[in-house]
């Protein structure tokens, strides 16, 4: 509601207009401002054309993507969730729908969008093209497992960052700034939330508007209309009871009022269509979140300048604090890594410490590293944001800093050598491909952060950009593919001594039990054996078996694999041991213990 604040002598001030009396220095007093008045809502053809879309977009999306089926409202066509065909079809829709309603409002599209756009199509190409060709059809059996759940996250992230950098109205304008962690949140998930309701608006101001057409239109007609209306609530009741005397008059009648009301039921089909309908407004009120937000809002070039300048003000650290804080930090690092030198630097020399296997030792600390580096990042941004003055004119400082994002390096260093001692006993898994990405993001930003203290660099912009290059090559290079070859090579070469069926069966989709029974057999997996009992092994397995090959300590084959039985003493492993001609040493066994 409109304020008003009303001046000595009584009189009220222009609205939105300063108090002149109050606003002369002479006078010695503040100038009094009143509130303006809330706008009323209105939107505009092309946002209702693109809430009206958003139906179609939250329809496909839910049925298509979430539920699997049925995608067509008239057919019973179920293609399975997340299945990347309809994935390919509802980006065409939000990507193509998007770009056409942007254009008709008149927005230029900015450098960095095609980038993005690139970005989410070689995303979607790759799991579209790149990997049946690879796997060939057992790929679309096989689509759930493994890093599609990551690429389809990424795209989701990747669709809508791009929207908003179409629209330009990143904090940045255009193009990714400084702040482009805080862009992505929005992106995700504050925009869309943020602006839930907008359709709601939308509509209902739409609605508001046609019936004041109509109302318009009728307005000579009133007394014809409530006339209209009182003649239907006289004539209804009386026409609903002469057809119940009448059917209760003549059987044939009553029959024909039954097929009648069969005919004006809804059919079964049609319930579970609007079920599924309002089952999917939450979806397309989430996506029109993002797409009419940008619709109504106005580029903003300025915007990130204006957060900078904020922040400027924000500074209240002293440098003196910071420095001995800085030290504090460094000091506790090099510590660190002094007394634990043996023990974390012992996987560059392929050692692992007393009382620790491989497992264990990669294992411990190091999400806990991990934590450590982000933990120097958010120093490097409070020394940046919040200390006084200019930190980088302060040589004690930068050189503080320096040292931070040089022991981020190292504890990533630290890191890798654990992960590869790791991968180097037990092979390449999905978890294991992940985290060494991981660790070369971190490694790049930090590279990018150390540079950034003395040339000056936006490490946060450039960072971003590295993060989400190295993902598309994780996801372009095929990191299953890349683990199946790895691992049969690492255990050919002797670097690995287990192999586990059910995890390259996993890694090598596609493959039928004859390919990975042959790969298996040119490793040595199983050496003069069979290839039908090999194959044969391969497919009665399953992963609570735990079937695995190995030697002893006496180079022995072992063939072993887990049971368990009704009773605790049919819980054990089963092994049999063969030599190198393949004849038995040991026939099977069943052991209570885990074999070691």
């Amino acid at each position: 509601m409109e304020e008003r604040i009303r001046l000595e002598n009584g009189a009220m001030p222009q609205t939105g207009m300063p108090n002149s009396q109050a606003a002369d220095p002479a006078a010695g007093a503040q100038p009094l401002y009143t509130a303006k008045a809330a706008q009323p809502f209105k939107a505009t053809r092309l946002q209702l054309g693109a809430a009206l879309y958003s139906y179609l977009l939250g329809w496909f999306y839910f049925c298509g993507l979430v539920l699997g089926g049925p995608v067509l409202p008239f057919a019973e066509w179920y293609v399975g969730s997340m299945n990347p065909v309809a994935l390919g079809v509802f980006c065409a829709l939000f990507f193509g729908g998007a770009e056409f309603f942007l254009r008709r409002a008149g927005r230029k599209a900015p450098a960095e969008s095609w980038w993005w756009l690139g970005f989410s199509a070689l995303l979607l190409a790759n799991l579209l093209i790149v990997r049946p060709l690879l796997y060939g059809a057992g790929y679309w059996n096989d689509y759930e497992y493994g890093y599609y759940g990551w690429q389809v996250l990424a795209l989701h992230l990747a669709a809508m960052y791009w929207l908003v950098c179409r629209a330009g109205l990143l904090t940045g304008g255009g193009r990714t700034g400084c702040f482009a962690p805080l862009d992505a949140a929005l992106c995700l998930l504050g925009r869309p939330f943020c602006w839930f309701f907008l359709r709601i608006q939308v509509m209902w101001y739409a609605f508001k508007k046609l019936w004041a057409r109509v109302r318009a239109a009728r307005q000579n007609k009133k007394r014809d209309l409530v006339g209209a209306c009182l003649a239907l609530c006289l004539l209804i009741p009386l026409f609903l009871l002469a057809l119940m005397l009448l059917a209760g008059a003549d059987a044939g009648f009553a029959s024909l009022l039954e097929r009648f009301a069969k005919l004006l039921t809804v059919p079964e089909w049609v319930a579970g269509r609007l079920l599924l309908f309002a089952a999917s407004l939450p979806v397309g009120a989430y996506l029109y979140g993002a797409l009419g937000s940008v619709l109504r809002q106005k580029p903003d070039p300025e915007r990130q300048s204006r957060w900078l300048a904020a922040l400027d003000k924000q500074r209240c650290l002293p440098q003196s604090a910071m420095t001995l804080g800085l030290l504090a930090f460094c000091g506790l690092y090099l510590l660190f890594f002094v007394v634990q030198a043996g023990y974390l630097f012992g996987a560059f020399f392929d050692r692992l410490p007393a009382g620790f296997t491989a497992a264990e030792y990669a294992r411990r600390g190091f999400f806990e590293l991990c934590a450590v580096a982000m933990l120097n990042f958010a120093l490097l941004l409070a020394v940046n944001v919040l200390c006084k003055g200019n930190p980088q004119q302060r040589p004690l400082l930068r050189g503080l800093t320096a040292a931070l994002m040089a022991s981020n390096l190292l504890f990533v260093l630290v890191g890798a050598s654990k992960m590869g001692l790791y991968v180097t006993r037990f092979g390449l898994t999905e978890k294991r491909i992940l985290s060494s990405w991981f660790m070369l993001v971190l490694a790049a930003v930090s590279v990018l952060a150390l540079l950034a203290v003395f040339r000056g660099l936006d490490w946060i912009r450039l960072g971003t950009f590295a993060a989400a290059g190295l993902f598309l090559a994780l996801c372009l290079c095929q990191p299953q593919a890349l683990a199946y070859r790895v691992n049969l090579a690492l255990y050919q070469n002797g670097t690995i001594h287990q192999l586990d069926p059910w995890t390259l069966h996993q890694q090598g989709a596609g493959l039928s039990e004859y390919e990975l029974a042959d790969d298996l057999l040119r490793a040595g997996w199983g050496m003069d054996e069979a290839p039908e009992d090999v194959r044969y092994a391969i497919s009665g397995y399953s992963e609570r078996d735990e079937l695995h090959y190995a030697r002893d300590e006496q180079g022995n084959r072992q063939v072993w694999f887990r049971v368990s039985g009704k009773s605790s003493e049919d819980i054990g492993t089963l092994t049999m041991t063969l030599d190198e001609s393949g004849e038995t040493v040991t026939a099977l066994e069943l052991t209570s213990n885990e074999m070691k």
